[in-house]
């Protein structure tokens, strides 16, 4: 990026273009001036021949000659040009070449005059005051178009310092904002115009950074807090399954008591990997999940299958509408519906009622579970959704499920809600049907 002063270069460019108009503006203005004097200069001498033609040879003409001279026009016989007419074949007599014998001679314009006897006169003018004229112009045209490149330069300079009054509060914004005035914003009074749109996208950027800031603290308290709830999570697992080994390769207990601590050891064995498993899941979540053409439907139908096999005793219905099409990513939205449909089989005992719908409504897909099991309290349908919260610490589990289901949900740009219910649970996954 080019970082140069921006006022010198626009300040340059128009001394720049102002110099090049001017010096065109001059040079036609001289060209035109030149071209009117000669002309005029070639006028009075044509007319001077004439009246040479008319007065003729003898005392009339040279009654003219003082009068002449005092037009700056000088006369005298020209037997050089007599000599040269006669070559050309031009006529003794009459006016029809006269002005074709206008020639220059040095700084002088020269008129052949042929008189009735056959003399020429040769009439001269000089082009001296002509170019005295011109250059005395010239001097004035320079004097005027330096003082007002000057001028214009001052205006320019003024201009521009004015214009540019506002990048200064943008400078001014910007280091206030480094500073730790992060509330500070310019407000442009319209933004319509060149530098309304770039405070406008100013204030933009700052909000960007403030909520990118705001964003970064709360991941920070989150992981700070997701590392001591798992450390906790991770010490008693870890801590019973290193007493049971110890107990054993200590004491080597006999039967029964030995089967008993292999039991325990293997129960919080499967309970790390688990747990392991959950917390590699929810890591993964901080990655971009991939966009493809879902079907919900489909998803629930072959997990209902897999469920029913596992649960033969339960009872277990799908509704589901046509075309529940998302764009999301198959393993992220298959976890969400069997976590759902995994602690709906907790609930009920295997034995229960659990329904399954997908829907279309209103440019999304629902996904809505329920059950006939013991349900969830008014005041904790939200407190189930944090991390390592069990309402029931009887049952399987560590507390990661539901919190892993609606960190998905909002990465699909959707959510996952706990609903009221008569009878039971009822959790119901948002989607929308366009990314």
């Amino acid at each position: 990026m080019n970082t140069g002063s921006l006022r010198a270069r626009v300040t340059l460019t128009t001394f720049v273009v102002l110099g090049i108009v001017l010096v065109a503006i001059v040079t036609a203005v001289t060209l035109a001036y030149r071209a009117k004097l000669e002309s005029e200069l070639r006028n009075r001498l044509t007319n001077a021949g004439s009246a040479v033609e008319r007065a003729g040879p003898g005392l009339p003409l040279k009654g003219l000659i003082p009068g002449l001279a005092l037009d700056g026009i000088s006369i005298r016989g020209d037997p050089v040009a007599a000599r040269r007419l006669a070559a050309t074949g031009a006529r003794a007599t009459g006016r029809s070449n006269a002005d074709s014998t206008i020639h220059t001679r040095g700084s002088l314009l020269v008129l052949d005059e042929v008189m009735r006897d056959g003399t020429v006169m040769a009439l001269t003018a000089s082009r001296t005051n002509i170019d005295r004229a011109v250059s005395s112009l010239l001097l004035v045209v320079a004097v005027v178009t330096a003082a007002g490149l000057a001028l214009a330069t001052l205006l320019v300079l003024h201009g521009t310092r004015t214009a540019l009054r506002p990048l200064s509060a943008v400078i001014d914004a910007t280091t206030r904002i480094a500073g730790g005035d992060s509330k500070l914003r310019l407000n442009p009074s319209r933004s319509d115009t060149e530098l309304g749109r770039l405070a406008a996208a100013f204030d933009h950027m700052v909000d960007a950074l403030d909520t990118a800031i705001d964003e970064a603290r709360a991941s920070d308290a989150a992981t700070r807090r997701f590392l001591a709830d798992a450390s906790h999570e991770l010490r008693t697992p870890i801590t019973t399954l290193q007493a049971s080994i110890e107990t054993l390769l200590r004491e080597q207990p006999e039967r029964p008591e030995r089967d008993r601590l292999e039991a325990a050891a293997a129960r919080d064995s499967q309970r790390l990997g688990r747990l392991v498993n959950d917390l590699l899941g929810l890591a993964r979540l901080e990655a971009h999940p991939t966009r493809v053409p879902t079907d919900l439907t489909s998803i629930a139908r072959q997990l209902l299958q897999g469920v029913q096999a596992r649960a033969p005793t339960a009872t277990i219905t799908l509704d589901a509408d046509d075309n529940t099409t998302v764009q999301g990513d198959p393993q992220a939205l298959e976890q969400i519906l069997r976590n759902l449909i995994d602690n709906a089989l907790t609930a009920t005992g295997h034995t229960g009622q659990i329904d399954v719908q997908v829907r279309r409504h209103n440019g999304s897909v629902l996904a809505l579970v329920t059950d006939d099991g013991p349900g969830i309290p008014e005041q904790q349908r939200e407190r189930i959704f944090e991390r390592f919260v069990r309402l029931d610490p009887t049952k399987p589990g560590h507390g990661l499920g539901l919190a892993i289901a609606r960190r998905i949900a909002h990465q699909h740009h959707g959510d996952l809600t706990c609903d009221p219910s008569p009878n039971g649970a009822s959790f119901t996954l948002h989607l929308p049907t366009e990314p």
